[in-house]
């Protein structure tokens, strides 16, 4: 369900708190406007389930298991989603 007045394809949302409520919520609306999403979270497991979610909907997920609160975890982070 592409909106032309907000179309995202092209690029890339950086979801922190992904697997979950409301970003699990941000997550799958993101992909519905043609993004693809980096699903980050504390649980490996719980942001896979949102990634096989956004890939159902034709847009690439990347999950990945990262502590935002944790300074030295977020370069990790920012580097998977650049690559």
């Amino acid at each position: 369900m592409t909106d032309k007045l907000f179309d995202l394809s092209g690029k890339v949302a950086l979801i922190t708190g992904g697997s979950r409520g409301l970003g699990r919520e941000m997550a799958l609306a993101f992909a519905d406007h043609g993004a693809d999403v980096v699903i980050a979270s504390r649980k490996l497991d719980a942001c896979a389930k949102v990634a096989a979610e956004v890939e159902s909907r034709g847009r690439r997920a990347l999950p990945y298991a990262c502590h935002v609160g944790k300074w030295n975890e977020l370069d990790g982070l920012v580097e998977a989603a650049y690559a």
